[in-house]
């Protein structure tokens, strides 16, 4: 068990503070699930690059861990009304969501029963199913309501001929699925994380832009890339002066194996800086790449530290553009980028500088390629109007982040530093030989625990 008097592994060496150290110094103090540290050993030290570029084990996670995993198809608000539609083509199987009653959601693999034919091939508003191909049609609960010429299929017993569906359950406005039956509840499989969001209620915002784009890299290269802070010195490096990353706190829980997260303090030099800064060239090197290098630079007040201010301003700022009165949440929830996981492809955010959550599907038969969706959320109109429908953002092979209109252009060129930098990442992992791929062991423990977790889906027989 991890010992609770601790703030991070024994063995760190390094001058930059822990993130325990960080908070523990906020004038607006961290909730209790902030100030909890849980290490965890990975015993998970290196993998074979070929799990990262082999269409052979490309099938086999097709075949054992897809098949029995929770996974976000889409969410509530995207299917308001009876009769909406949200296609999802999932790893393995396409899948169609549909508000088949007010109250009720259902899960239906997206082929038609006679012939295969996908019955929806974008998201719609249907009042039945019905098949393109020759009119097949099924109500929106999956019971059979027509066949053309049924004379002609004395075969079909119109009670058992429903539409297949998966199990379906909804945390937070994400409409989870899988396709494994005897599934457990999906409480269970999000462990701490419903604990950790009661607070946080993601189903008082709705899905606002999603932008996609396909990424040149296997999904797990690109989740990889995603939950640590390490890689800043090298992709991110105009964030060394303010990052926090190797004051990024990792967290894996004992006994569970499909959430983990990462705390990671902003308003923090990084140890990887070749100077030491003061608080006030800290804050000049955010609102610098925030606001460009002509911005006119706020002054400290004496003995105010940056992240203290960054906090402040964020509170205010946020509030201001969402209507909300974010004035009790504390430093940390207002500025620094609290980041959970949920195996095997989502990545959720619990903090006000980060309204979004990342989702990473395999693109099929090409175990080099992933598609990435980007969700950005915002509050749900406070008067109880409904909400407005997704935009969707659909960036081509040569489509920026930077250029696509859904970010402030220094945030898109953060993550078209991420894609650029995921795609060499993966031409490395196919070109560079044999040798295995090594993890460090704390500020990469997220990868180790996500790989181990891997590892235990695939012993089992095919799903």
């Amino acid at each position: 068990m991890p010992d609770d008097s601790r703030v991070a592994p024994i063995y760190r060496n390094s001058p930059a503070p822990a993130y325990q150290e960080v908070i523990s110094a906020d004038v607006r103090p961290a909730p209790p699930l902030f100030t909890e540290y849980s290490e965890t050993a990975i015993d998970c030290p290196s993998v074979p690059r070929a799990q990262y570029t082999s269409p052979e084990f490309a099938k086999l996670e097709l075949e054992r861990m897809w098949p029995r995993v929770w996974q976000v198809g889409c969410r509530e608000e995207q299917i308001p009304e009876a009769g909406d539609v949200v296609v999802y083509d999932s790893a393995g199987a396409s899948m169609i969501f549909v508000r088949s009653a007010p109250g009720e959601i259902r899960a239906f693999y997206n082929s038609c029963l006679h012939r295969g034919m996908k019955l929806c091939q974008e998201n719609t508003s249907v009042q039945k199913l019905t098949c393109p191909f020759h009119g097949f049609t099924w109500s929106l609960d999956g019971a059979l309501a027509h066949v053309p010429a049924r004379w002609d299929f004395p075969q079909i017993e119109d009670a058992k001929f429903r539409l297949p569906e998966a199990k379906v359950e909804v945390w937070g406005g994400f409409v989870f699925f899988n396709r494994d039956k005897a599934a457990k509840p999906l409480a269970e499989y999000l462990g701490p994380m419903v604990e950790h969001f009661a607070e946080w209620p993601r189903d008082e915002v709705y899905l606002a832009k999603l932008v996609r784009k396909t990424i040149n890299a296997n999904w797990k290269t690109c989740i990889e890339g995603f939950v640590e802070a390490y890689h800043v010195s090298g992709i991110h490096a105009q964030a060394l002066p303010f990052g926090g990353d190797a004051s990024t706190q990792y967290d894996v829980w004992p006994g569970n194996e499909n959430v983990s997260r990462f705390l990671e303090p902003a308003g923090v030099q990084s140890d990887q800086y070749p100077k030491r800064l003061s608080e006030q060239e800290v804050l000049n090197a955010t609102v610098r790449l925030v606001f460009g290098a002509d911005a006119e630079m706020p002054v400290l007040p004496e003995g105010m530290r940056a992240r203290t201010f960054m906090a402040e301003a964020t509170r205010q700022a946020m509030g201001a553009a969402d209507g909300r009165d974010y004035s009790h949440l504390s430093d940390t929830e207002a500025a620094d980028a609290m980041q959970y996981s949920v195996f095997p492809n989502l990545i959720l955010f619990r903090s006000l500088t980060y309204p979004y959550a990342y989702r990473f599907t395999p693109v099929r038969d090409n175990p080099n390629a992933a598609v990435f969706d980007f969700m950005i959320f915002a509050p749900k109109p406070v008067d109880g109007s409904p909400v407005p429908e997704v935009e969707l953002f659909e960036l081509g092979p040569d489509g920026t982040y930077a250029d696509s209109g859904a970010f402030p252009p220094w945030l898109g060129q953060i993550y078209d530093q991420d894609s650029t930098g995921l795609a060499m990442c993966q031409d490395g992992l196919r070109e560079g030989g044999t040798a295995d791929v090594t993890f460090s062991a704390y500020q990469e423990v997220r990868i180790r625990h996500m790989h181990q977790t891997l590892a235990r889906y695939l012993a089992m027989p095919p799903g």
